[in-house]
């Protein structure tokens, strides 16, 4: 039996998006504000770092610290109905339990529909979310600037990653890459220093 937990269920679909649309700033993108919770710090990562086979050990540590059953990984952009179940009768969004394997995880972002194979996760994501069951943490990455922000909750202060980054450091090494000449416009750098500057 082939590995898949993408959502098909239109029932199971809809009470995930209510807990994003609880989290996130669904409509909103980067540089403005994403997150509807108030987390007490904000670290960002790389974009794609986040989609590599390394990255679910990151966040199976983060499940554990935080103990959570499981992870919500969801694709905003692309649409997740209006193209994407439109199109193949899916959903872009799975549900990553504990004891899923760093294989299952790259498994998953690369599984495009049979028919269509480049609209896989790795290939076809301009937005992309994780959201954890404990709702203590989650992660808002967009492609176009090449970071992902996590937020959490200050229960585990203590905890630290050498994939993180402060995000002086992240537009200067990531989001720079981005723009012509590596020159990121002004209002950009302030915002996301406004919003997203809290690791102490």
């Amino acid at each position: 039996m082939s590995w898949n937990k993408f959502i098909t269920d239109k029932t199971q679909f809809e009470e995930t998006q209510d807990l994003i649309t609880k989290t996130f700033n669904y409509e909103q993108r980067l540089p403005n504000q994403v997150f509807k919770v108030p987390f007490q710090k904000t670290v960002v990562l790389d974009f794609d770092h986040a989609m590599s086979y390394r990255f679910w050990n990151e966040l199976e540590q983060l499940t554990e610290l935080f103990g959570d059953s499981s992870v919500i990984m969801a694709v905003l952009d692309p649409h997740p109905v209006d193209y994407y179940y439109n199109e193949f009768s899916q959903y872009n969004w799975c549900v990553l339990q504990n004891g899923t394997t760093a294989d299952e995880y790259w498994n998953m972002l690369e599984q495009g529909p049979e028919e269509s194979p480049a609209d896989a996760i790795l290939f076809n994501s301009e937005v992309v979310v994780w959201l954890s069951s404990s709702m203590k943490w989650a992660i808002w990455g967009e492609r176009s600037y090449g970071i992902c922000v996590l937020g959490f909750t200050d229960d585990n202060s203590d905890y630290k990653s050498e994939s993180w980054f402060t995000m002086d450091k992240a537009i200067t090494d990531l989001v720079s890459l981005n723009f012509k000449n590596y020159t990121v416009p002004e209002e950009i750098v302030s915002k996301l220093m406004k919003y997203y500057s809290s690791i102490k």
